[in-house]
Order: structure tokens, then C-alpha cells, then sequence
């Protein structure tokens, strides 16, 4: 009886091929939106915490120029210029879990030439640590040194796309470019970054050591940021708290008033970013489960007109002997063929479609079973969803009033 069923699901299905299509349409469109999303979701959830290792190691503590208070509600009168680098040797000499200190400094945008090729870079200024403490490196060349940082060399390190933009397919090291006027000689290409969480493209930026960003180009004392090495993570914590009361007695800040700094730890921004991912991973699933729910109600509809327009043919099968649990399995049977072999459909262009995505978000698009399995239920949900309603229809046809 049961292999009587699908067979005569199957070919209704065959038999009314617009229909079906029509009704498969439905549960593709969102099965696609789902799986793409998730798949999505997932790639950006990995390059996100990919990005933070490398900004957050287990061992770095940031320290921010500016409270929170001051970051909302400061004027628009300039930077923050209490943060210096003597307040980040201090605490390198008070604190003997802090073993390499590094400091940011930049310029948003410089107009950089070479040859009458001119372009806008950004200009960053870092110790030599930095080579260590951000995890990037030079793919060519070399970094600059302590003897360069002592005494504000005019050397520099170019990413990759500014090379490209400044000297084409030349090899830009040993040659001499002016950043805002001054000459500068590159020493080292950066390795390759790509773009980060805030969307920059971090290897069209240059780096010069930071003493000749303040002193040579900028004319400041203060910096913005401050990257602290713990040697040892567990100890990480009471380092940071250490660092706080360092930082509030030589800025003298008094019991009540705010911090003019901000103390950023590894685990608070993980925290941070698991409550952003949380929120991530509910809101854009529900948007496409919307999208399914209207799928739902497309395939509901179709089927129902399809009851209504086989009335004469429901009636004669429960005339000659059909129960009622059998209109109900075939109604069942027939939308679940529709419905899963569309959510296969939508499961495969959802992850194409995530793939051509991905390309341009610079995320990864791996093909996920868990993902796939989630699209597949979805759609077996969306026909057992879908044939209710109708099923339970056709099962209350009377078979006289089907037949006159």
C-alpha cells in the first residue's frame, strides 16, 4: 500500500508539472536564502576571530587613548593626547610580566609619490616590536631597527597594494618616495593582510618608525594605542589592573573622576564578539526562516487549489474503498517530494551562491554537512507544514457530493 502511495504521489507530481514547479519555486527561493545565509554567517564568524587573533594574541593587553566617556561624548576638537609613550615604558619598567611594549601612531590618508606617480596611503608609525607583537612581518626586505627608531630614520615599509599603485610591477625596495613632501627610502614590503573588520584594505598602508611619525611628520607626543606583551597569559589580568593604576596616578586622575584611557583585554573582546555573533546567528536565520514561512504559504495555497480542482477524483478513490489516512499520506507524500526536492535545489544554489559572496566579502564558504542538514530539515519541515491544511481538506471530501 505504502509503495502504492509514492508511486501515485509521484506521478500526480510528474502530472501537474507547472504546479510543481511553481510550488518548488517557493521552497527554493527560501531553502537558497537560508542555506546562503548560514553559510555566510559561518565564513564571517570564522574571519572575524581569525582578524582578532591576530590583533589579540592570548598575551596582549591594548590600551586606548581616551575613556569611553571621552570617546562618546568628546567634542570635535581633535584627538586624545594623554596617552605617551613614557606612560607604555612605565609600565613596562613597573610591571615585570610586561616584557615588549609597542605604540600607534597615523596619519589617515598622505599624498605619497614616486616618479610623478602620486597617491593617498595610510601612514602608520610602530616601534621594531611591532614586527613581533602584531604577527606581521616583511614578505621582502627587512624591518627597521632600534637604531632607525632612535633616531627618526626616513625609512619605510610598504603593503603590497600601495606598491602596486606606486610603482606597478617595479620592485619597490632600495627606492626613495616622498610621504607629504619628505623622502623616505623602502627597506621592507609587508606582508599581505587583506581586509579587515572595518573594511580597509590593510595592505594599502605604509609604516615608518613611530619616532619619525611624531617627531619628523607630525610634530606630537602622544600616541593612540598601546600594545602590551604579557609574557605569561594567567597573568594577564592582574596586569591589566596594574596597568590601570599606573596609567590613572601619572595622569593624575583623581577616585571620581573618569579614566582618559581605555584597557581592552583578549577575553573582553571575545566576549564582546560572541554577543555580536549570538545576535548575528539569530536575527539573519529568522529573516530567512521568514522567507521559508512565505514559501510555506505559497506551497499551502497551490496545493489547496490543486484539492479543490481533484475533488472528482479524491471522491472516487474514497468511494472505491480509499481511507482517510490514505488521502492524507498521498497529499503528504506528494508535497514532500516537491518541497524536499526543492530544498535540494535551494540547499545547492544557496551555497553557489554563497560561494560567488564570499569571493567578494573576502570570507570563507566552506560546504557545511551541518549546514546542508539544517537546509534539508527545513524543507522537509516546510512540506510537512504545507500539507496539513490541504491534506486534512481532502480527507473530509464526501464522496457523494464529490461524484455528482
Amino acid at each position: 500500500m505504502r509503495r502504492r502511495i509514492y508511486a501515485d504521489s509521484l506521478r500526480t507530481v510528474a502530472r501537474y508539472r507547472l504546479r510543481t514547479g511553481l510550488m518548488m519555486l517557493g521552497v527554493l527561493v527560501g531553502i537558497a536564502a537560508l542555506t546562503s545565509i548560514l553559510t555566510l554567517a559561518e565564513g564571517t564568524e570564522a574571519k572575524v576571530m581569525a582578524e582578532i587573533e591576530k590583533m589579540f594574541t592570548a598575551n596582549n593587553v591594548i590600551i586606548r587613548a581616551g575613556g569611553a566617556e571621552i570617546a562618546a561624548h568628546r567634542p570635535t576638537g581633535g584627538p586624545v593626547t594623554t596617552l605617551l609613550p613614557e606612560d607604555l615604558e612605565a609600565i613596562a619598567d613597573e610591571i615585570d610580566a610586561v616584557d615588549r611594549w609597542d605604540a600607534l601612531q597615523m596619519i589617515p590618508s598622505e599624498q605619497v609619490t614616486y616618479r610623478g606617480t602620486t597617491e593617498s596611503v595610510r601612514i602608520f608609525g610602530h616601534t621594531p616590536q611591532a614586527e613581533q607583537l602584531s604577527g606581521r612581518s616583511v614578505a621582502a626586505g627587512r624591518y627597521f631597527g632600534p637604531a632607525e627608531m632612535d633616531g627618526a630614520a626616513r625609512v619605510a615599509l610598504i603593503g603590497q597594494t600601495a606598491s602596486r599603485r606606486l610603482f606597478g610591477d617595479e620592485d619597490p625596495l632600495g627606492q626613495r618616495i616622498r610621504i607629504g613632501g619628505a623622502p623616505f627610502e623602502i627597506v621592507g614590503i609587508l606582508e599581505a593582510r587583506g581586509t579587515d573588520l572595518h573594511g580597509l584594505n590593510r595592505d594599502d598602508e605604509i609604516y615608518v618608525p613611530l619616532s619619525t611619525l611624531m617627531r619628523r611628520m607630525l610634530n606630537v607626543q602622544h600616541v593612540l594605542f598601546g600594545r602590551m606583551h604579557v609574557a605569561d597569559p594567567d597573568r594577564l589580568a592582574d596586569a591589566a589592573e596594574r596597568m590601570a593604576e599606573i596609567l590613572r596616578r601619572r595622569h593624575d586622575i583623581g577616585p571620581d573622576e573618569a579614566d582618559d584611557f581605555a584597557i581592552i583585554t583578549p577575553t573582553q573582546v571575545r566576549r564582546m564578539v560572541a554577543k555580536s555573533n549570538r545576535v548575528f546567528n539569530v536575527l539573519l536565520p529568522l529573516v530567512a526562516g521568514f522567507v521559508v514561512l512565505v514559501g510555506v504559504v505559497v506551497v499551502t495555497n497551490l496545493t489547496l487549489v490543486s484539492i479543490s480542482r481533484r475533488r472528482a477524483e479524491i471522491g472516487l478513490r474514497r468511494a472505491v474503498g480509499a481511507r482517510t489516512g490514505d488521502i492524507l499520506a498521498q497529499v503528504l507524500v506528494e508535497t514532500l517530494w516537491v518541497t524536499v526536492a526543492g530544498g535540494a535545489l535551494g540547499v545547492a544554489l544557496g551555497l553557489w551562491a554563497a560561494g560567488l559572496l564570499a569571493g567578494h566579502l573576502e570570507v570563507s564558504a566552506s560546504v557545511s554537512w551541518r549546514t546542508m542538514a539544517i537546509g534539508l530539515a527545513a524543507s522537509v519541515a516546510a512540506g510537512v507544514a504545507s500539507a496539513l491544511l490541504p491534506a486534512r481538506r481532502a480527507a473530509s471530501i464526501d464522496p457523494v457530493d464529490a461524484l455528482r
